[in-house]
């Protein structure tokens, strides 16, 4: 129940900020549930698509958590810039990586937003160390 209601408190921030999720994710860190959402564009479309997905995420400088994704994604007409902040899920295109920032960054080009975590999932990805961080579809 708590995830479901801190996937609706997400869902109900982003609408009022304009960053309107259009589906839900689940975070599990050592087999605990934490909530997201994923943005509506294209890639955020086909980062679903790909999903579930177990991950192992690095530090990346003090700003964000990296993992390397199995395969590339489609962009389509996703924006290819963003203002990252605390919590946003990206994915950088150099690199065919997903950032999730742990802090407020600047403005960046090739950085395309995916979604947010909640700050519990944020939290639980930031201490995952090298463990595996399952990522899946809330249905």
């Amino acid at each position: 129940m708590k995830l479901l209601t801190a996937a609706a408190a997400i869902t109900t921030c982003l609408l009022m900020s304009g960053n309107v999720m259009a589906q839900n994710i689940q975070i599990k860190v050592d087999g605990k549930a934490y909530a997201g959402g994923l943005n509506g564009n294209d890639a955020a479309k086909d980062f679903a698509a790909k999903l579930p997905l177990k991950l192992k995420f690095e530090d990346f400088g003090s700003t964000e958590r990296i993992s390397y994704l199995p395969k590339s994604l489609n962009l389509g007409s996703a924006p290819r810039s963003c203002d990252p902040q605390k919590g946003d899920i990206t994915y950088y295109i150099p690199w065919g990586n997903l950032a999730v920032f742990v802090r407020d960054f600047r403005p960046s080009d090739n950085l395309v937003p995916l979604g947010k975590l909640s700050p519990e999932a944020l939290k639980a990805i930031q201490e995952s160390g090298s463990k595996d961080v399952e990522i899946s579809l809330v249905k």
